[in-house]
């Protein structure tokens, strides 16, 4: 049993150690040059200089959105996996009784879950800390919503099961789950942004049971169901998100074409 627990504790410092250190200097580079660019957007513009060099600065904070999503993509299916490898081959080195096999599929599967597990202990971890309470509850209140969603999908439908535990199944599942990136779109006709979203989860559930096969759900159709089901037991927790995310950052007043009062001319304009 010891020798187990210091297994697990030093791929947790090795896994973790790797997934902090070798991105971190893309990370800074990154967020100095949004910094930068922010403090551009801010400056007054140049109305006489050209359309190209007006909305240089917006088409470098898209840059910067999309290099950072790469960033995080790669952090997930590369360095996780990776540090996880770096782990287990040192376990082995040291004698412990420490082996992955299955290839990279298996190895990219392991990295996830492990990478899932880790953002879930670590949202649990931050809920005493005052500053980081807030959004740590509503990250977990969005990770028991699609945990709540799976669950109904593996009780009310045909074809979706869990084998194995099926609390632990689904708690794994839902935690890989939360780990996609959060997409908001706004569109006229109602309900098309919806079946959107809900389209791109269905991909994102379909990923998840076709790389790890911890759940089985037989279809297209139970698929939809149960990503509709997700979206359903999380619209709580969105609205509580978006609410959260209005008041942080509360729309400007619309610009005053008249002069307040205290600015109005004490004399004649001549």
């Amino acid at each position: 049993m010891g020798e187990r627990v210091g297994l697990v504790v030093g791929l947790a410092a090795v896994f973790t150690a790797t997934v902090m250190l070798v991105p971190m200097p893309l990370e800074r580079m990154l967020g100095r040059a949004m910094v930068r660019n922010q403090r551009r957007i801010a400056e007054e513009p140049d109305w006489d200089g050209s359309d190209w060099k007006f909305f240089a600065p917006l088409r470098r904070h898209f840059g910067h959105v999309g290099l950072g999503m790469v960033l995080s993509a790669v952090v997930l299916t590369v360095v996780g996996p990776a540090g996880l490898w770096a782990g287990v081959k040192l376990g082995a080195l040291l004698g412990l009784d420490v082996e992955l096999g299955g290839g990279l599929k298996a190895l990219v599967t392991a990295g996830l879950v492990v990478s899932a597990v880790k953002t879930v202990l670590l949202l649990v971890l931050a809920v005493p800390v005052k500053r980081r309470r807030p959004g740590a509850l509503r990250s977990l209140t969005g990770y028991l919503s699609c945990l709540a969603g799976l669950a109904l999908a593996a009780v009310w439908l045909d074809g979706v099961e869990a084998p194995g535990t099926q609390w632990l199944t689904l708690a794994v599942v839902a935690a890989l789950f939360h780990l996609r990136f959060r997409l908001t779109l706004t569109l006229p006709v109602p309900g098309v942004a919806s079946l959107i979203l809900v389209s791109v989860n269905a991909l994102v559930l379909w990923l998840i049971v076709w790389l790890t096969g911890l759940l089985h759900i037989a279809g297209f159709w139970p698929l939809v169901a149960t990503v509709a089901l997700m979206w359903a037991v999380e619209w709580p927790s969105r609205l509580a998100e978006a609410a959260a995310e209005s008041r942080a950052n509360p729309p400007q007043p619309p610009h005053d074409p008249f002069w307040p009062e205290h600015h109005m001319p004490q004399a004649p304009l001549y």
